[in-house]
């Protein structure tokens, strides 16, 4: 696991993942900070906004309520505008004729003069006039402009409203007249316009910072959910890259076992082959000698029934020895496998050919039952006639005159693997017996040399597959041989 750690960070996780996280937190990041920055920025606007329209509506309200009771004049309007004016940010505010004429304004000295920026405010003398807003630059002072048609008559409680014509008479009395200008003397008659606008300038000083502030503070929030959001991705994917390095140690570790047992196996296979073959070649040639005077002997005294018999049964016996030994070299030395596409049919009836003769000679009928719906498999035939070899002579020798052995072949589902079986209805084996059937030199006939089933094993595993009995006494016998689908059977080797 050391190798694993932080030395071998990169193993644990991709510089692709990494960036590939990135690749996704950014854009949303991005996003949602821009999102919080449109949002504080209509917020800020609704705020300079609703604080614009209450000083208009504020000093309308006043205005109507001097010119209706008390009869002002433009000279207490314009006092009542400088008094409106001293509220916090509020930079100016004016009141200009549609012709750009000043008609009050907060610095009494701007009065009479003209306004060349005059905002447009739309279709005029309209019951309901929109109140506006813009942003510009006064005196290298940036400020918010809230504006809208002067109309200081309009009540919201009286639902209707009340032209500036109707304000003359209230307006030209004597306490009311023209403001007069102390530079050229001249007055404003400010009853006379019907259509002026009401302009409020507010200080942008003050939101600007607030709007930094709480900038700021979207961008550290944003920050710190990147951060969260990489922390938590980053966190997944080194518990899965540890997951899968501790799937793959325990593989590594599983295969390292696996090889260590096939190293010691084929060891102690190497050890037996070198034993089996000094003692093949030691046994087999007094074998050739024994099995020869056992023929003459038989031919020489074929008139003694007796005599005749013995010999016989040496020359079996000697057949005997030299097929275990036979059986003992092959159950030695490797076994090399090479797999190809094998036509299912043919391999069946090819090793069923095999044994026709012991099978004819003990009238055994043969059921042959191809379910598959492929008809070739991708297999070594030279290792399955083999394997079908030995479980057809294992079952002969378990059956009686006129028994039955029935090959089975058919498709595994959903796995799409393929199962032989190799059925016969002789004696059957306890269970108890069951579970060292395939044990090597374990068997339960006398003329047995307990190989057989053992190599079939062998074989088996060799090819990937799996391979059980089921049994019963008085019953017979079923093997069950499972080859699995080429594309698993490349994965396990993989």
């Amino acid at each position: 696991m050391k190798n694993f750690l932080p030395g071998s960070f990169s193993t644990l996780v991709s510089p692709i993942m990494l960036a590939g996280v990135l690749l996704v937190l950014t854009p949303i990041f991005a996003v949602m900070t821009l999102d919080r920055m449109e949002k504080l920025k209509s917020h800020i606007t609704d705020q300079q906004l609703a604080k614009g329209i209450s000083l208009i509506r504020t000093f309308e309200a006043g205005t109507r309520t001097g010119m209706m009771t008390m009869h002002w004049g433009i000279r207490r309007i314009q006092d009542l505008l400088q008094e409106t004016s001293l509220q916090p940010d509020v930079v100016y505010i004016m009141i200009v004729s549609d012709n750009g004429t000043i008609l009050a304004h907060s610095d009494p000295a701007q009065v009479g003069e003209l306004w060349t920026d005059l905002p447009d405010i739309g279709i005029r003398n309209e019951a309901a006039q929109p109140v506006s807003h813009r942003s510009r630059m006064v005196d290298k002072e940036k400020v918010f402009e809230v504006y809208k048609l002067f109309t200081p008559m309009e009540s919201r409680f009286q639902g209707r409203h009340m032209h500036m014509r109707g304000m003359r008479m209230m307006m030209n009395r004597p306490e009311s007249g023209p403001l007069p200008d102390t530079e050229n003397g001249a007055g404003i008659n400010f009853a006379a316009e019907e259509n002026a606008v009401i302009l409020v300038g507010l200080s942008m000083e003050q939101a600007d910072h607030a709007r930094e502030r709480l900038l700021r503070h979207a961008v550290s929030q944003g920050v710190i959910f990147f951060a969260m959001g990489c922390a938590g991705i980053f966190s997944l994917m080194v518990f899965q890259a540890f997951r899968t390095t501790k799937a793959r140690l325990v593989s590594v570790k599983a295969l390292s076992e696996k090889l260590k047992k096939e190293v010691e196996t084929t060891r102690h296979l190497a050890a037996i082959g070198k034993l089996a073959a000094g003692v093949a070649h030691e046994i087999r040639n007094p074998l050739s000698s024994i099995k020869g005077f056992a023929t003459y002997f038989e031919k020489r005294y074929k008139d003694n029934p007796d005599d005749q018999e013995t010999a016989r049964i040496m020359v079996q016996e000697v057949a005997r020895i030299n097929r275990s030994i036979t059986q003992l070299l092959e159950f030695a030395k490797p076994m090399a496998v090479e797999k190809k596409q094998v036509d299912i049919r043919e391999m069946i009836a090819h090793s069923l050919k095999l044994v026709a003769h012991d099978l004819e000679k003990k009238s055994i009928s043969v059921q042959v039952d191809i379910r598959s719906a492929r008809s070739r498999f991708f297999t070594d035939p030279d290792r399955m006639n083999q394997i079908l070899l030995n479980l057809y002579m294992n079952s002969l020798a378990a059956m009686d005159q006129g028994g039955t052995l029935q090959v089975t072949v058919l498709d595994i589902l959903p796995d799409q693997d393929l199962e032989i079986r190799v059925t016969d209805d002789g004696c059957g084996l306890d269970d108890t017996l069951l579970a060292d059937i395939f044990d090597p030199y374990f068997t339960t006939r006398p003329d047995g040399t307990g190989l057989g089933l053992s190599i079939v094993h062998r074989l088996v595993e060799k090819l990937e597959g799996e391979i059980r009995v089921h049994s019963a006494r008085g019953e017979g016998t079923t093997f069950f041989i499972r080859l699995f689908h080429p594309q698993k059977d490349t994965a396990h080797e993989t």
